[in-house]
């Protein structure tokens, strides 16, 4: 077992489901005590079910709490359950939400429900949180961003909106804590298999598919153990899978020539598609 994470407190956002609920199964077997959060109560007792299975020790704490991280007042409220056993060591900013399809036929209501979750989840879990870190002088954000939060993708201009807004909140938020003693990281995961993928899956326009069409989604759980062993290490940018690396890379390194190549995908699938 490895001991880095044996008797952490963590929290999990979006712990139901998808990467949350297999970070949430490695810590577990690992040895930490943990809380989950989502919006659902039914998918928050199943996942409980799944996580008790993992147990290592009788003296770690499982505990569910259902919560709108979108909602200030109920992010605190959640909160301050939990911190009556402690502030929590590391918060996995997991919640997030994606609805793909043409900027044109996307309703303006997606771009805000979008934003709502992603983005201002992610600050409300942090500021809620972050007091406590900073009156202890420790803790860790484990933030999840998307490679749609480093090179924008055909079909998902609200998703990368919020995506590329959780990196640039990230970016300044460990720039101001770190000499604080919080550590930050961001996570940017390529399609991983999970219930949101297969669910995005219904809305993705044409030449989506085509572009996304080369690549496997990733297995949560492989995400999953390649998170935690960056976390471990104390890595800021964290990239499970080569695909992840390939893309930062090719964003981050080559300036202005990923347009081309993105403006060549894209003519590719277009091409594919039928006239009508």
């Amino acid at each position: 077992m490895n001991a880095y994470f044996q008797n952490k407190y963590v929290l999990i956002t979006g712990g139901s489901s998808g990467i949350g609920l297999a970070l949430a199964k490695r810590l577990f077997a690992r040895g930490a005590s943990l809380n989950l959060l989502a919006q659902n109560m039914e998918r928050l007792q199943n996942a409980r079910a799944e996580v008790e299975k993992s147990r290592q020790a009788t003296s770690q704490t499982l505990d569910i709490f259902s919560a709108d991280v979108a909602n200030l007042d109920s992010v605190s409220s959640a909160a301050r359950q939990i911190t009556t056993a402690g502030t929590p060591d590391i918060i996995f900013n997991c919640a997030g939400v994606a609805r793909p399809g043409y900027v044109e036929e996307l309703d303006l209501d997606i771009y805000h429900w979008t934003m709502d979750i992603n983005y201002f989840g992610t600050v409300n879990v942090c500021k809620v949180f972050l007091p406590d870190f900073l009156k202890r002088g420790s803790g860790h954000f484990v933030n999840f961003s998307s490679i749609a939060g480093v090179v924008g993708l055909f079909g998902y201009t609200a998703y990368c909106g919020s995506k590329f807004a959780v990196r640039g909140f990230s970016d300044a938020l460990r720039n101001e804590i770190k000499p604080k003693g919080v550590r930050v990281s961001i996570v940017y995961p390529p399609d991983t298999d999970t219930p949101q993928l297969a669910w995005e899956d219904q809305f993705k326009p044409f030449e989506t598919r085509q572009i996304s069409g080369v690549s496997k989604p990733l297995n949560a759980d492989d995400v999953a153990l390649a998170i935690l062993s960056q976390v471990e290490r104390g890595k800021y940018a964290i990239l499970p899978g080569t695909d992840a690396k390939l893309m930062y890379f090719a964003a981050t390194s080559l300036g202005n020539l990923i347009y081309p190549v993105l403006d060549m995908m894209v003519r590719s699938a277009l091409k594919k598609k039928p006239k009508t």
